[in-house]
């Protein structure tokens, strides 16, 4: 059965990737960019004229948000699956609580849109997820937000929006249990991609892995993962949303 899906930050990295494998499986895509002189969904939308729609998105913006949803509404009935992939990293070197070098204003963003982004959208599209026959709302969190897990004493920003994302999730899946809906939450794991940087090359700015990550991979094989794990979600449903890998494998909250 082909599916519409719904991807966040679908203009590069892990969302471009998810929106490509999707759209070459034959589904239907609804594609959210943010940056408008980035060339790939374009490229993409070229090839897959019919089902492939490019949807301006700024997470971080109410009136972009509502926009996108209305734009989407009107060319279909229902979302099988949407994948909040939109984020920024915006505090990697703020220090630690014993240094002066938390940026608040930066950290403000990154809650913005982290946390309240996604939000906003699983908000303004959760009336076509319920109409759909997968229900499936899949956010992109990361260790970084784990609690349980956490060996960090900086990026607070980061992570505290990560956490709250977390939370969100369980949230949102108290209100849509009961009409069949499922949340899940995956970590990507680190990957050779541009977050949180401004650049006007798609092959340029790529984060390097720090120190002590224990592996990283391309957003190609983190979108060939995770499109493989949203097969049969299923397996991983609980009594909390799943909070896994991109390997499958289950973090601690």
């Amino acid at each position: 059965m082909k599916k519409t899906v719904f991807i966040t930050g679908a203009d590069r990295g892990l969302g471009f990737e998810l929106a490509r494998k999707y759209a070459e499986s034959g589904d239907r895509v609804f594609a959210g960019r943010f940056k408008k002189n980035w060339h790939l969904l374009d490229d993409l939308a070229a090839r897959f004229p019919d089902t492939l729609h490019v949807v301006p998105l700024d997470v971080g913006n109410s009136e972009s948000v509502k926009a996108a949803a209305e734009f989407t509404k009107g060319r279909t009935r229902s979302i099988d699956i949407l994948i909040n992939v939109a984020g920024v990293w915006l505090s990697a070197d703020t220090g630690t609580i014993l240094d002066d070098g938390f940026d608040y204003d930066r950290m403000l963003t990154e809650f913005n849109v982290n946390a309240l982004g996604t939000l906003r959208v699983t908000q303004a599209l959760i009336g076509l997820v319920l109409e759909s026959y997968e229900k499936l709302v899949v956010n992109l969190s990361s260790e970084a937000g784990s609690i349980g897990g956490c060996a960090k004493d900086g990026q607070p920003g980061y992570c505290m929006s990560k956490a709250a994302v977390n939370m969100q999730s369980v949230i949102v899946l108290n209100a849509i249990r009961k009409h069949g809906g499922n949340v899940m939450d995956i970590h990507p794991g680190w990957m050779l991609s541009v977050i949180g940087k401004a650049t006007a090359d798609p092959d340029e700015a790529f984060c390097e892995m720090p120190e002590g990550v224990r592996y990283y991979v391309t957003p190609g094989q983190v979108a060939e993962n995770i499109f493989e794990l949203l097969k049969n979600p299923e397996r991983f449903n609980s009594d909390e949303p799943a909070f896994i890998n991109s390997f499958g494998e289950r973090l601690k909250w």
